[in-house]
């Protein structure tokens, strides 16, 4: 997927402007004029969604963080000791 750069948008919005401005067909300037305006909306909405996009990544990397710190690590920690006591006390056995 290919983001909408500013760029583009501006520089298909001037020409469009132009055309509005300058046509000499009434059709051809209401039709520059309508595709501005769609234009105009779905840019905005594009920029909406990303900014949301942006906020899901940022909640999911502090729920990723959280999950790891609070749940995973003592988990593993648990069972590391668990896996050491066991060693040891089959290492035990094996020298009685």
């Amino acid at each position: 997927m290919k983001a909408i750069t500013k760029r583009e948008h501006e520089t298909l919005q001037a020409k469009l402007m132009q055309l509005a401005r300058g046509a000499e067909n009434p059709e051809t300037c209401q039709a520059a004029e309508e595709g501005l305006a769609v234009l105009q909306q779905q840019y905005e909405a594009y920029h909406e969604m990303v900014e949301q996009l942006k906020a899901c990544m940022v909640e999911y990397r502090e729920l990723q963080k959280s999950l790891r710190s609070d749940i995973l690590v003592p988990a593993l920690r648990e069972e590391r000791k668990t896996a050491k006591f066991s060693v040891r006390d089959f290492q035990l056995m094996a020298t009685k």
